[in-house]
């Protein structure tokens, strides 16, 4: 495990912290930092955490559909209630985000003056290509598809991935000046050799394109399909016929997606798989939603011959499975020959994995070996010098997300390789050290809030067509979400030259989080990001790791601007909870001008006394309710500091009427208030 230093600068001098990653970062395969961003999402700044995500995951937006979210599995709101809706609030803060993010493509010169080949452009290739063209080389992509996206562009029904969300992904990515040479099969429109002798390096992410099938009687019969040829003619549109009884052979999620297409097809579908229910490989989520959809499933039963009619599919013989894993945990089934059965079908399917197609390396210097290729995973090189591998290919089944990770990687060995400097041991590393899970002793101040569900298209509506069936968050359901977020390892961080070992911290926070020796140090475990101990010190010596109040106290002026200079309506700085900002039908005058915050915990005396030295007539602070604050202790603590605030201004002659604070607004009272006129 590694400890990664961060460099936070949250007064304009330095502090360097090595602190573990809060669990959902550490969990996903290239450390997306997911509180940074839900915090952005919390206080309405869509355009800023569009940045943060798409920073280390150029197919975001494909990921905000179909990614495995294995950072929700990690969420330490699991020993609390739920974790928190990760994937979907990605998906609502990239679609708020959209009109920022084509503003934002430029296309990039080739300054290195160097080209590099890609061949294939699913997850791996795609990453390789985004990074490889920011590091300022030439870049073209060779895909033997009409469209670029790999398996997400033809083997995905749309159903799951809407095609405009990936186009977004490779848009960004061509917006680069990257080249795309589509419908070009390599080996067979081009070379290999060609492609390396006119590149300075080449990269192979050709992934897994082909289906594995079966070595049981009778399965050439008419009738016998394999999943990837069945998902590729179905998103291509290019008329695949089955029958009205299809059955499927699989338990994984490529099987899944076959079993709920051939459903949308209009057929009767049935999966038969040799795991138990608890043993299947597709997720938990896929087995729940096809199975609503009216998708059979028969566990703990193996393919043993294909029964035919006239050299047409018409039954499946099966036989009974004993155990799919031997003593050791790998796959090795036994069976009871036995116990048989026999299932009806007039089309059948086998989704029982994947290999990759090394035809076109036939005749090239690459070595094969086992049916695979020689590489090494300390440089992501071939056995020849300029040729590099990643994705699937070399590291087997796997996430989108690994593959993305497996393409910044191979981009980097690549980017080493041509500057003369590559050697193992530098490539990026993924895997760090996370936050422990939430101590049981402060499990009881964390108050229980349900996730908001998503809601899903009607299981007899859905199965009848290829429309997404998600619908998204809105804004008021994103920021509740949102505000769900503990801010793990986005909490307090203390620099040691400052602190005077007061113990104004350890007073104040509610969750024990300090311990106070020397100087204070903060137990990123324990700590809720609640903001009090930044609040309250004293000395300044404590900051947040995540957005924080004083971030924007430098723009100020901006966010208050110069408004009616004659003073005829008063200009109002309003410090608001994001728990109203956002809300559906929450109207605020255009006098206010906004300052959200993910809670009023953060605000301190020098926020309220610097918004009325930037101008402000009048500060609106707009709070959670009492009882709804998802902080311990906030309303009191912020009580003792509004009362200090109010007893400065007195001194500097500002009446302390001038500051307002609200809760539980009707929706329009904010214009009704006399205070804001």
């Amino acid at each position: 495990m590694v400890i990664q230093e961060q460099t936070y600068r949250p007064y304009g001098y330095e502090i360097k912290e090595k602190r573990p990653f809060s669990p959902c970062r550490s969990a996903c395969p290239v450390n997306t930092d997911v509180q940074a961003y839900i915090a952005l999402i919390s206080t309405g700044r869509y355009n800023e955490a569009f940045e943060v995500i798409r920073s280390v995951n150029p197919i975001a937006s494909a990921c905000s559909y179909i990614c495995h979210h294995p950072c929700e599995q990690a969420c330490r709101r699991c020993s609390i209630d739920e974790p928190l809706a990760i994937r979907h609030l990605k998906r609502f803060a990239l679609e708020k985000a959209s009109g920022y993010r084509r503003s934002k493509r430029r296309i990039l010169k080739n300054t290195q003056g160097k080209n590099i080949a890609i061949i294939g452009s699913g997850p791996s290739g795609l990453t390789v290509a985004n990074d490889l063209a920011d590091l300022g080389y030439g870049v073209t992509i060779y895909e033997k598809h009409l469209a670029l996206g790999g398996m997400l562009a033809s083997a995905i029904p749309p159903y799951r991935l809407p095609r405009e969300a990936l186009q977004e992904d490779i848009d960004d990515i061509l917006s680069k000046g990257v080249k795309a040479i589509l419908n070009c099969q390599v080996g067979k429109d081009i070379s290999l050799n060609e492609i390396i002798q006119k590149n300075d390096a080449v990269v192979i992410a050709v992934g897994l394109s082909q289906s594995r099938s079966l070595n049981i009687p009778n399965i050439d019969s008419d009738g016998v399909l394999l999943a990837i040829p069945f998902l590729t003619s179905v998103v291509f549109n290019r008329g695949v016929k089955i029958g009205k009884n299809v059955l499927v052979i699989g338990g994984g999620n490529v099987a899944i997606d076959v079993a709920r297409t051939a459903r949308r097809l209009g057929s009767n579908v049935e999966m038969v798989c040799l795991e138990s229910a608890e043993e299947m490989p597709a997720w938990k989520w896929e087995i729940e939603e096809a199975m609503e959809e009216g998708i059979k499933i028969r566990n703990r039963w193996g393919p043993n011959a294909v029964i035919k009619e006239d050299e047409k599919v018409k039954e499946l013989e099966v036989i009974k499975v004993l155990s799919v894993f031997d003593k050791q945990g790998k796959f090795n089934p036994s069976f009871d020959k036995n116990v048989k059965d026999i299932i009806q079908a007039d089309t059948i399917i086998i989704t029982i994995g994947q290999m990759s197609d090394n035809s076109f390396a036939k005749d090239s210097p690459l070595k094969i070996e086992g049916g695979r290729f020689s590489w090494d995973p300390n440089t992501q090189m071939t056995n020849h010098p300029s040729v590099f591998i990643t994705g699937e290919v070399v590291t087997g089944p796997g996430s989108a997300i690994a593959a993305v990770a497996s393409g910044h990687k191979t981009a980097h060995a690549v980017h080493l390789f041509l500057q003369g400097q590559l050697k193992p041991g530098l490539l990026p590393n993924f895997e760090k050290e996370k936050i422990e899970q939430i101590p049981e002793e402060i499990k009881g101040k964390i108050k229980p809030q349900s996730r908001l569900k998503i809601l899903h298209l009607e299981p007899a509506i859905r199965c009848q067509t290829f429309d997404h069936f998600e619908r998204g968050y809105d804004e008021e359901s994103a920021l509740k979400e949102a505000g769900r977020c503990r801010g793990c390892g986005g909490g307090a961080i203390v620099d040691s030259s400052r602190c005077m070992a007061c113990l104004t911290c350890k007073r104040v926070c509610p969750y024990g989080a300090p311990i106070v020796k020397a100087y204070s140090e903060i137990r990123p475990e324990f700590c809720q990001a609640c903001g009090l101990c930044v609040s309250e010190c004293p000395a300044q010596a404590i900051s947040m790791v995540s957005y924080d109040v004083r971030e924007i106290r430098d723009n100020m002026p901006v966010t208050i601007g110069i408004l009616n200079p004659d003073r005829k309506i008063p200009v109002i700085a309003g410090f608001f909870c994001t728990h109203h900002v956002g809300v559906k039908g929450f109207q605020v005058p255009d006098n206010i001008r906004v300052i959200p915050l993910s809670c009023v915990s953060r605000l301190d005396v020098l926020d309220i006394l610097k918004a009325f030295q930037c101008g402000a007539d009048k500060v609106a602070i707009l709070k959670c309710p009492e009882d709804s604050c998802k902080y311990e202790s906030v309303n009191t603590r912020f009580s003792l500091r509004l009362s200090r605030a109010k007893k400065l201004l007195q001194m500097l002659s500002i009446q302390p009427e001038k500051i307002v604070v609200l809760s539980e607004l009707e929706v329009g009272e904010l214009g009704d208030n006399h205070f804001f006129k």
